[in-house]
């Protein structure tokens, strides 16, 4: 079985080759220019890294950026992520799962007593599957409609990371020179899969690069629910190897 091992790094301090590496996986699965590529660098505090656990090139990546905030009297502190991709032979290996409750643990370490929510933004329905096949709570969702709190919280920080470009009325984080190239997670309205019609549903012009902001909180319930998937995920990878 493949083996996948993740490093953090600041994304201030990567050199060029390295910047180039990164810039070599997120053009492959992301249709824009090289400035808004090296501008997200910028806007981001750390990198995240996949690479095979026998050596080799680089074969994923992510950007994540960890600040507080607060809405109607509540702080938080908020691990955002974006740009996330694995190459396809390396996926089923638990990858995000195990590097999200590492960063997870460090910041736990670091503000002990503060409430953590994880927010992103998508074009991809199987960035929004990581939300309802891995995890107890998340919004938004097919089930429920998103309570007025949460709700606020995603605009605050869809306002923050989409800028102009984020609309309130319809939900959805408008195109900003970025989507998905053809191939990645194309898919068909009528999908069987009830969660990825609801994605379809909220954000119809993902194709586009038209994002739908999510957030989860990372309290014990939802940490307990992505370690459980994660071994699942480990166990059936291993069967599937022999």
């Amino acid at each position: 079985m493949r083996g996948l091992r993740f490093t953090y790094a600041p994304a201030s301090g990567l050199s060029g080759a390295e910047r180039d590496a990164l810039w070599a996986i997120y053009s492959g699965y992301f249709e824009t220019e090289r400035a808004a590529f090296e501008e997200a660098l910028r806007q981001c505090s750390e990198v995240l890294r996949f690479t095979d656990a026998k050596g080799g090139p680089l074969c994923g990546m992510g950007l994540l950026s960890a600040y507080s905030a607060s809405h109607e009297g509540r702080p938080f502190r908020v691990l955002a992520t974006g740009s996330v991709c694995i190459d396809p032979a390396y996926r089923g290996l638990a990858a995000i799962h195990r590097a999200g409750l590492f960063r997870l643990a460090r910041e736990r370490l670091r503000h002990p007593l503060s409430a953590v929510y994880w927010y992103f933004d998508t074009f991809s329905f199987r960035s929004y599957l990581l939300l309802s096949r891995n995890l107890a709570t998340y919004w938004p969702r097919l089930d429920r409609s998103t309570p007025s709190w949460e709700s606020g919280a995603i605009a605050l920080l869809a306002r923050r990371h989409g800028g102009e470009a984020w609309d309130p009325a319809a939900g959805i984080i408008r195109f900003q020179g970025r989507r998905l190239r053809p191939g990645i997670a194309d898919t068909l309205p009528d999908h069987p899969d009830p969660d990825v019609r609801f994605f379809l549903q909220r954000n119809p012009g993902h194709g586009s690069g038209e994002r739908l902001p999510c957030l989860c909180p990372l309290n014990a319930r939802n940490a307990a629910a992505i370690a459980w998937s994660a071994a699942r995920m480990l166990v059936r990878a291993r069967a599937r190897a022999g």
